[in-house]
């Protein structure tokens, strides 16, 4: 479903041009749950914008499916994002002056769906990530963990086929973490998503089936826990 083909991303920084990403080649098949794994600073948010079609690499391809991504028009990415990625960040993101419920479902209103749709794939999603009871609270009201799977519903409720997580553990305790990671396992499990988890730490790293490590924007080893 994914594929990279020499992707490199450079910055200009201070008169300089930082590497990001140098050289990566890489193929992600529908289905997999892949780990990109590396400290600070190795590249691993770089590669989920290039992969989500948020940022376009200096030189190589990306691929989805068929489809080329860096070479499409602006439209048509924003059009790609919206049915096939969903994104969950590190810091939720979550709008404050919406509820749980109006969270989850701004994508399908701005798909133009009727409320009556909106609402059943809401109430699917919050029960999906044991929620049902929380609907109506607002940001504030809810934990950090809460949030984090508010965000996943988010993500998930127009039924992407790729998700994208990018540190979605960083700001939580071990509990709440765990809760997190094991709702993405299930996603991947159940509905057959495509997942791909930037992360530092190795205990996440390992709810996956592949583990790609990188360090300086290159790709230094691959394993399978």
């Amino acid at each position: 479903m994914i594929r990279l083909e020499q992707v490199t991303r450079v910055y200009p920084l201070g008169g300089a041009d930082v590497r990001a990403i140098d050289g990566i080649s890489l193929t992600i098949p529908t289905g997999e749950f892949v780990a990109l794994m590396g400290p600070s600073g190795c590249g691993k948010t770089t590669l989920i914008n290039l992969i989500g079609a948020i940022d376009r690499p200096t030189s190589g391809g990306v691929w989805l499916d068929e489809e080329r991504l860096d070479l499409l028009s602006d439209d048509r990415l924003t059009r790609l994002r919206r049915t096939n990625i969903g994104i969950v960040y590190q810091f939720f993101n979550l709008l404050p002056t919406l509820s749980a419920s109006e969270n989850i479902g701004l994508p399908l209103l701005l798909y133009g769906l009727p409320a009556r749709e909106i609402a059943a794939r809401v109430a699917r999603q919050l029960e999906q990530v044991g929620l049902a009871h929380r609907a109506h609270h607002w940001p504030h009201e809810l934990s950090g963990g809460e949030q984090q799977r508010v965000a996943i519903a988010r993500a998930i409720v127009a039924e992407p086929r790729v998700v994208l997580a990018d540190e979605p553990t960083g700001n939580l305790d071990s509990v709440a973490g765990g809760a997190v990671l094991e709702l993405l396992q299930r996603l991947n499990r159940e509905g057959r998503q495509t997942i791909v988890l930037a992360t530092h730490s190795a205990e996440a790293a390992r709810r996956a089936g592949r583990i790609v490590h990188l360090r300086d924007g290159k790709v230094e080893g691959v394993e399978r826990p």
